[in-house]
């Protein structure tokens, strides 16, 4: 096995000094998410009016157990707003989806993890993140009436995002000279409960999960990406998961947000390429140049957003399914992921 290392410190107090990004992948957290601070990030001067248009914000989690998956997002793009609850229940592979697009001011996305709100409300739905990193919790909680004739659906939960429990990966990553994407995720512990009509879910600490994924950047005006991640309890009840993207940063050797996480540590892995030679519904292959990463993800249930307005552009394929294959760790063992279940991402955005 080729050996890769990146380095990996604590993060500096603020995101931003002295008008510069803090280029880096971190295992704490930032106290100041301040990307507006940011001197000249786009590739003409404009005034800072248009900084704040160009940054795409969301907040973002995935989170379950082994009987369900679910993703939930606040997604400001600031030409369009977008709310997505996604829930498979991944024994009888079915899907139930809540989604709004609203106008940019209609939602709120919170300024890093420490003591905000992230949120959304109106007709038929409220989705309140209450982050408190401080405090090492992070909760969520939902609420949505049936959309097209589909379920209500209730949620309120709560990670453990504490350290000795989880470290996360931070990273701060160039598009260009001074132009940046933030991102803090990490993969947590989950407690709390999730209904579906009469159904109602429980989610217990030794087998709940959640990842988090709080994200900033002033993407290129044609944005894509794609990702995969996953995470849950293996047999011997043990806490793993992983964070895989293949994006537009520059250098992916320095910079990319790669990750194992085992025993709440986390682990830096190298870039990564993903193949698709059926296309988005077939089977996605999953591999590094250094023989870490070694993984199929088999999608069983599609899911897709298209909008083509006069100023934002949007090819989003993102289907649930099932990962196998292994990621080596540190030490060279192989951790298996056969019969995980998680999402993929291949996002292309114009705006």
């Amino acid at each position: 096995m080729k050996s890769y290392v990146r380095a990996v410190e604590p993060a500096p107090k603020k995101l931003v000094q002295d008008g510069l990004f803090k280029f880096g992948t971190f295992n704490t957290p930032f106290e100041t998410i301040n990307p507006l601070d940011a001197s000249h990030p786009l590739p003409i001067r404009v005034p800072d009016i248009f900084k704040n248009l160009r940054l795409k914000e969301w907040e973002a989690f995935q989170f379950g157990n082994r009987d369900y998956f679910i993703l939930a997002a606040v997604y400001n793009a600031k030409m369009l707003g977008l709310v997505q609850i996604v829930v498979v229940d991944i024994k009888n592979e079915k899907k139930y989806i809540f989604e709004k697009k609203l106008f940019p001011w209609k939602l709120k996305v919170g300024n890093g993890l420490n003591n905000n709100i992230t949120c959304s409300h109106g007709d038929g739905f409220s989705f309140f993140i209450h982050n408190h990193l401080n405090q090492g919790r992070i909760r969520l909680f939902i609420n949505t009436r049936g959309q097209k004739g589909g379920p209500d659906l209730s949620c309120s939960v709560e990670g453990v995002h504490e350290k000795g429990v989880c470290t996360p990966i931070t990273i701060c990553q160039p598009f260009g000279r001074n132009r940046a994407l933030y991102s803090h995720k990490a993969l947590v512990p989950l407690t709390g409960s999730l209904s579906i009509g009469e159904k109602r879910v429980h989610f217990h600490e030794k087998s709940g999960f959640m990842i988090v994924d709080d994200h900033k950047g002033y993407y290129p005006f044609t944005m894509k990406y794609d990702w995969v991640t996953t995470g849950g309890y293996n047999d011997q009840g043990v806490l793993i998961g992983f964070n895989l993207t293949d994006n537009q940063v520059k250098n992916h050797y320095l910079y990319n947000e790669n990750c194992l996480w085992i025993h709440g540590t986390m682990q830096p892995l190298p870039p990564i390429r993903v193949q698709r030679p059926d296309g988005t519904l077939g089977t996605w292959i999953i591999k590094d140049d250094y023989n870490r990463v070694n993984l199929k993800f088999h999608p069983v249930i599609d899911n897709r957003i298209d909008i083509n307005a006069v100023v934002v552009k949007t090819r989003y394929r993102a289907p649930y399914g099932w990962f196998e294959g292994f990621i080596v760790d540190e030490s060279g063992e192989h951790i298996s992921f056969d019969r995980f279940f998680g999402v993929g991402e291949k996002k292309f955005v114009q705006s």
